[in-house]
């Protein structure tokens, strides 16, 4: 029979229980009312029994048998183990045994001398040839048993100081069986346990055993009051007496020096609430004078490492007292919170441990923060955005320094706006007073993007001053109104009826807005009473009005109103035409290198319908486009549309002429048109640094022939223009990038200027940056 841990293969059939609240479960009452038992069908057990049996044939029973009835479903070999739980474990035995098919009984043996109750609750186990375990069975009860041989039993205890050298415990032991062996007295005082064996020869009767604790254990100890004998082991039984001895004070014991007492304070030089040092007190009773080296161990409750401590002292007799100070910048390092645990403490004199504690004193009231930072670095940045209206692009730049004192490594800084743009970025290091600089170009955004930048957004990096690293752009708040649209609602012959609407398309309210309307007639109508807008509100405006006379007119919406002391101010002009034919609209409505896609507009202001109307178009290239098919009929107040598509072929500028006629009624119209074989274009910062810029820009030749004598200047604004020293050859739909290198001097803002140049031929683009 052997004490052993018990290997356990278990599937656990969990059982939820629903308990009445009236009803007060401990712990362990919990667990005993779950099931844990496992049976994967191979056998099962009918029947658990168990008794006792007089084996030498002494009048008194000395084996306890347990006998199980097993029902198995073919023959084999199976390990059973029975485990007995015991005070001092578990007490387990096993049987390998054949088991045929069916029903077959195993029992099991113990000795009683090794049993300190009179009941038990045991367990069975039983595995298979390849160690599987097939059923399992918990907290099964045995029979009450007495009178049965229980083996060595403590008669009597008593304990005593033998002239500070020991503490004596004095057994008497009635032996009820002749043996040699080990007895161990385990003596417990707080949560710590000392303990002394002595191998004993025990013969049959009543027996007093002394176990002796030197002087040193006790002083180990460094416990001064009652000890409590909380365990025996004689042999393999294990008893708990429960005796307390007389009181003991460790120092009356002491032959070698030992530490008697502890402290610690923070220690703050400069008196800014900050502790340069921990300073740690060791008061230790000299027993020798000698140079002691004292070694201790600093973590904090949840057993994390702090800091070491050591320190080589010459020590005289007596009390003395040894400070040890750690630099406070070395545990606000640690980022360790408190408090701490002096977690074990050694006393060394000549190379030999005279004294040992563990955890001997908590380092209360101080935690990591309350010590002086070691030199960090700090981070901030700067950002600058530049709205380019054209592109509906920003420029956004950031710069990332460190202020602080000492190098920083790893930094992530993370870009992003209230839309859908986001970046990061990762410095590997950034030392003292170094700077990164970031550039970005951002699509498809508003004067109102607003941009943010947060270095170290997880907190990765310990800084001076974490209040700035966030930076956001502060979008200029845009004060404006816009006449939306001017709309002619209803015509009939002179008589028009207007509707205009003013949007307040700014980002802040607008008050006192008042409007008026410009007939171009001689006449002019203005609104009789202000309102006031909200954000992305709208007014309509609908007008009435006779002209005086048959024509095309001009008509004007105007609106002002004010922001606080901004006045704003919109309007919006629309050709009207009043009468009979009139062409209303005449433009290029897409221009394609020199192809051209005319759309022409004309509107019967008529109350009757117009019949047989013809178009013409003149080139101003000495080309004529006439229409082939009429227009039958042209309801009263209904516009017509009609596109034309004509290849000049070449660069120039031309004045168009569209004309509408019906032999009765005619109108004509011009515009003027710039048709370019040469484009510049992507004017952009590519590169800076300091007051240094790298501008690119690319020239396009955009005829179907090759574009010669291609030239191009460079206006920095800074009293400064870089002209190109050679002309250069395009092919068809060939681009050429332009790369200027430029250093400011000065500081400012400046619209740079980029401009491709073909004989009389320019296209130029412009840019504004900030240095």
């Amino acid at each position: 029979m052997v004490f052993k841990n018990l290997k356990l293969i278990l599937v656990y059939s969990i059982l939820i229980l629903t308990v009445p609240s009236i009803f007060a479960l401990t712990l362990q009452e919990l667990i005993d009312s779950y099931n844990f038992g496992y049976n994967d069908g191979t056998l099962n057990i009918n029947l658990f029994n168990d008794y006792m049996i007089d084996s030498n044939s002494n009048g008194q029973n000395d084996t306890l048998i347990i006998n199980i009835t097993v029902n198995a479903t073919y023959t084999a070999f199976f390990e059973v183990y029975f485990d007995l739980v015991e005070e001092s474990g578990t007490l387990s035995n096993k049987i390998n045994q054949s088991l045929s098919s069916g029903i077959s009984n195993v029992n099991v043996s113990f000795d009683t001398r090794l049993l300190t109750k009179n009941k038990y609750n045991y367990s069975v186990r039983i595995y298979n040839t390849t160690n599987i375990l097939v059923f399992s069975k918990y907290s099964i009860e045995t029979n009450t048993y007495s009178g049965f041989e229980n083996g060595t039993s403590i008669n009597k205890i008593t304990d005593e100081n033998l002239n500070n050298n020991y503490v004596r415990i004095n057994l008497t032991l009635n032996v009820t069986q002749n043996q040699d062996a080990n007895i161990t007295v385990y003596l417990k005082f707080n949560e710590t346990t000392i303990s002394a064996t002595k191998q004993a020869t025990l013969t049959s009767g009543i027996q007093t055993v002394s176990i002796d604790f030197d002087n040193e254990t006790i002083k180990s100890s460094h416990h001064n009051g009652n000890f409590t004998l909380d365990s025996l082991l004689i042999g393999r039984k294990l008893i708990h007496p429960s005796y307390s001895t007389s009181i003991y004070n460790f120092e009356d014991f002491a032959k070698t020096s030992y530490f008697r007492n502890y402290s610690s304070a923070g220690i703050d030089t400069n008196a800014n609430n900050l502790s340069e040092f921990l300073e740690v007190n060791f008061t230790v009773a000299v027993k020798n004078t000698n140079t002691y080296e004292i070694q201790a161990e600093i973590y904090d409750q949840f057993n994390n490492f702090v800091k070491n401590l050591s320190a080589s002292q010459s020590l005289s007799v007596g009390n003395q007292t040894v400070s040890i100070r750690i630099n406070g910048s070395d545990i606000y390092a640690t980022k360790i919170s408190g408090p701490y645990i002096l977690s074990v403490t050694k006393l060394i004199e000549n190379g030999n441990i005279t004294d040992k504690q563990f955890e001997p004193h908590i380092i209360s009231n101080l935690t990591y923060t309350d010590f002086e930072r070691p030199p960090l670095p700090d981070l901030k940045l700067n950002m600058t955005v530049i709205f380019n209206q054209t592109t509906n692009q920003s420029n956004v730049t950031i710069n990332i320094s460190n202020i602080g004192e000492s190098p920083t490594f790893n930094v992530f800084l993370d870009i992003f706006n209230n839309e859908t743009f986001s970046t990061t970025n990762n410095t590997v290091i950034l030392n003292i007073n170094e700077s990164q600089i970031y550039n970005f170009i951002v699509t498809n955004v508003s004067n109102a993007t607003l941009f943010t930048a947060i270095a170290d957004f997880d907190n990765l990096v310990d800084e001076r001053n974490e209040s700035n690293n966030i930076m956001q752009n502060t979008p200029p708040t845009i004060v404006s109104l816009a006449i939306e649209s001017l709309t002619t609602m209803y015509s009939n012959g002179t008589l028009k009826i207007f509707e205009f609407v003013i949007l307040n398309d700014g980002d802040t309210a607008v008050t006192d807005v008042q409007w008026w309307f410009d007939t171009n007639d001689s006449n002019r109508i203005n609104s009789t009473s202000n309102i006031s807008l909200a954000v992305n509100e709208r007014a309509f405006v609908y007008i009435q009005y006779n002209f005086s006379d048959e024509g095309s007119y001009s008509v004007k919406a105007n609106a002002t109103g004010l922001s606080q002391s901004t006045t704003i101010s919109s309007s919006l002009i629309s050709a009207v035409g009043v009468g009979d034919l009139a062409i209303t609209s005449f433009k290029a409505a897409n221009i394609d290198i020199a192809n051209v896609i005319f759309e022409i507009q004309a509107q019967n202001n008529l109350l009757q319908n117009l019949t047989n109307l013809n178009w013409s178009l003149t080139t101003a290239d000495g080309n004529i486009i006439n229409s082939t098919q009429q227009f039958s009929s042209i309801q009263p107040n209904e516009t017509i549309f009609i596109f034309v598509n004509y290849d000049y072929g070449r660069t120039g500028t031309f004045n168009p002429i569209a004309s509408v006629t019906n032999q009765t009624y005619s109108d004509s119209k011009t515009i003027t048109l710039d048709i370019k074989h040469i484009q510049a274009y992507n004017l952009s910062v590519v590169n800076e640094s300091g007051s240094k810029r790298i501008f690119e820009f690319i020239i396009k030749n955009s005829l179907n022939t090759n574009l010669t004598g291609v030239n191009w200047t460079f206006d920095t604004k800074h009293s400064n223009v870089i002209n190109n020293t050679a002309t250069s050859v395009l092919q068809p739909s060939e681009q050429m990038f332009i790369y200027i290198d430029y250093n400011f001097t000065s500081s400012g803002t400046f619209n740079v200027n980029a401009t491709a140049i073909n004989g009389t031929l320019t296209d130029s683009r412009n840019l504004t940056i900030t240095i």
